[in-house]
C-alpha cells in the first residue's frame, strides 16, 4: 500500500468516527440510549467495518473526535438516512432528536431550506422499506 492510500484510509476512518459520534449524540438527544437505537448504531458500525473500541471511544471521549464531513454526496445522503433511521428506531421521534438531526444535516452540507423535505422523504422511504 502506498503512502497516499494510508492517508486516504486515515481520513476515511476520521469520517466514520465523526459519523458514529453524531449518531451517538443524536441517540442521546432525548436523554437516553434505547436498545433499539443501540441496535441501529451497531448496524452502522458493522456496515462501516468499525469496532467496539470505536463505539467506546465515541461514548467515553467524544471530544477527541473532530467533525469530518463526508467528501461524497452519496456518503452525505447515507449519513442523513442513518440519522433518520436512528430517530425512528425506538418508535418515538423526539423533538430534540429532530433539532440535532437538522443541525447535523446542515453541518453535512445540506441547505437549510431543503432539510425538512429531505428528512420527511427519508422517513417515508424508510416506512415503505420496512412496511411501517
Amino acid at each position: 500500500m502506498g503512502i497516499l492510500n494510508w492517508f486516504k484510509r486515515n481520513d476515511t476512518n476520521k469520517e466514520k468516527l465523526s459519523h458514529l459520534k453524531n449518531l451517538i449524540a443524536l441517540s442521546m438527544a432525548d436523554g437516553k440510549l434505547e436498545k433499539a437505537e443501540l441496535a441501529a448504531i451497531s448496524a452502522v458500525i458493522s456496515r462501516e467495518g468499525m469496532t467496539q473500541e470505536d463505539l467506546e471511544r465515541c461514548i467515553n471521549n467524544p471530544k477527541s473526535i473532530e467533525f469530518v464531513p463526508p467528501t461524497s454526496n452519496s456518503t452525505r445522503i447515507q449519513h442523513l438516512k442513518d440519522m433518520v433511521y436512528l430517530m425512528m428506531s425506538d418508535g418515538n421521534i423526539d423533538d430534540n432528536e429532530i433539532v440535532v438531526c437538522k443541525i447535523t444535516a446542515e453541518m453535512l452540507g445540506f441547505r437549510h431550506e431543503v432539510i425538512d423535505a429531505i428528512v420527511m422523504d427519508t422517513i417515508e422511504e424508510i416506512k415503505k422499506e420496512f412496511g411501517i
